[in-house]
């Protein structure tokens, strides 16, 4: 692949984002069952409902900063846990997540009694995901199909959906409460033997079932698991912390368990049963693992042609050592990205042509193709480049009022750009930069030792004409000093 001159070789990240989702996963469950941590952890399950008037994006309620007053906290459904944890080791794959609530087919009414409205719900619920991953376009854009259960894997990601959730055209099927269920898978598969008490579950199991297996697996639940399940007590039951954490909390939450399936003779899951007291329920499920290749195509985009990215504010860049949110991920395609908060790392081998819109994010750009090929717009929150990363036929758009040094050009040399545009002045030629980066244009909107260089019009034109330099008013702040004689 060649990008702005520059031949680069792609690696997927698949093995690493597995690892991570496992890493991270485990290492709160730990944190969580900390009995010596002061104060002590509090971990329940809850769902969240539907939002009230402001229809935003909500957060999972996981907290992983402890105080004096306040303590490390888990309490939230399965999809609010694998979206915390997706949203943690990889913000873009978590977005495509989300995406999926916007599809017509999650907003419809079906009948009187059954009408789905996804798209005002907090995040992506078991039965979307599950629709997802069974889909065609899960593959390009960033779920690998794992075609058996009995070939899953460490840091792979199952979901099931039960009755009409599975099929909502059908208005034969049951609508239970409960959509399904999501899980990280933390263990390989083993076979159940058929010799195990209570193996049929009560006359349960369907006859066409080949065998059974045993997924460990990482989730949120308030049904008891399978053995080994962190969870119990010491009788074998969940129990709520000591202070719970609102009234609507309930025994369980995140933890490690153990979920049978029963599997067709060509491997395709039939049933699912949770637990000892469990029934076999039928079920629709798929799993995926993430692929460190995402592209940017209509399934993932919203009405303005971009992947919406919003990194929630309580997921960690670190945590117990480790860090998260910096595996490389490459992104192709005809969209763009729009982020909308918290901190995201760019660091793929782009080439994707819809250009990035920086709201109120701090996105770090840390490889010389991370922003693609398309032009780049900050509105708010920061950018910060490590190399030139800008495309040189592209433009960087930036608001008039945006703060002062929040455009850091962190890199030694020069990044050729298009043209720039700062609040409604279009400038096309000359260097750009910040106090300390002996560009002829200063700018306080830039910081660092870095220069754009604009490429439209011949670098010569503004050299020769410094009387005629553009020179920007900053609200708050001091003019740009047009520095003529300096390259």
């Amino acid at each position: 692949m060649v990008a702005d001159g520059r031949r680069t070789e792609k690696t997927d990240s698949s093995a690493e984002l597995s690892e991570d989702l496992v890493r991270f996963s485990t290492a709160v469950i730990g944190a969580l069952g900390d009995e010596a941590r002061k104060p002590p952890a509090s971990n329940s399950y809850s769902h969240q409902r539907l939002l009230g008037p402001r229809r935003r994006l909500g957060e999972p309620q996981v907290q992983l900063e402890s105080t004096d007053a306040h303590p490390l906290l888990a309490s939230t459904d399965c999809s609010g846990w694998l979206s915390f944890v997706v949203n943690t080791v990889s913000p873009l794959h978590e977005a495509v997540l989300q995406a999926q609530r916007r599809q017509d087919e999650h907003n419809r009414v079906y009948s009187e009694a059954f009408a789905l409205r996804e798209s005002l719900r907090p995040w992506s619920r078991a039965f979307v995901v599950t629709q997802y991953l069974r889909s065609s376009e899960a593959p390009a854009t960033g779920f690998e199909n794992v075609s058996s259960f009995e070939e899953l894997r460490p840091g792979d990601i199952g979901a099931y959906a039960t009755g009409r959730y599975a099929k909502p055209s059908d208005d034969s099927r049951p609508t239970p409460r409960d959509t399904g269920h999501v899980f990280i898978v933390a263990g390989r598969p083993s076979l159940v033997d058929p010799d195990t008490k209570n193996y049929d579950g009560r006359g349960t199991l369907v006859v066409d079932a080949a065998k059974v297996i045993a997924v460990p697996v990482v989730d949120s639940s308030a049904t008891l698991h399978f053995d080994p399940d962190s969870r119990k007590n010491d009788d074998g039951r969940y129990t709520l912390p000591k202070d719970p954490p609102h009234s609507r909390a309930k025994p369980g939450g995140v933890g490690t368990g153990t979920i049978w399936f029963a599997l067709s003779k060509e491997g395709r899951v039939l049933q699912r049963r949770l637990g000892p007291q469990q029934k076999y329920r039928p079920v629709l499920a798929r799993a995926a693992r993430l692929s460190g290749r995402i592209a940017l195509d209509e399934v993932t985009l919203d009405g303005g042609g971009a992947l919406l990215v919003r990194v929630f504010g309580n997921s960690p860049s670190e945590f117990d050592g480790a860090s998260y949110g910096d595996a490389p991920i490459h992104l192709s395609g005809e969209g763009g990205l729009r982020l909308a908060g918290g901190r995201l790392v760019l660091n793929g081998d782009n080439d994707f042509s819809g250009g990035v819109t920086v709201q109120s994010a701090d996105l770090i750009v840390t490889s010389s193709t991370g922003l693609g090929v398309g032009d780049v717009t900050v509105r708010g929150g920061s950018l910060t480049l490590h190399k030139p990363a800008i495309s040189e036929s592209a433009t960087l758009n930036v608001v008039d009022d945006l703060t002062e040094g929040a455009i850091r050009l962190d890199f030694k040399g020069r990044n050729l750009v298009r043209n720039l545009r700062i609040g409604g002045e279009l400038h096309r030629c000359g260097t750009w930069g910040g106090p300390d980066s002996g560009a002829m244009f200063i700018d306080p909107v830039f910081s660092g030792r870095g220069v754009l260089e604009l490429s439209a019009k011949p670098l010569e034109a503004c050299a020769s004409a410094p009387e005629k330099s553009p020179v920007r008013r900053a609200r708050g702040r001091a003019s740009s000093t047009p520095r003529a004689g300096s390259l």
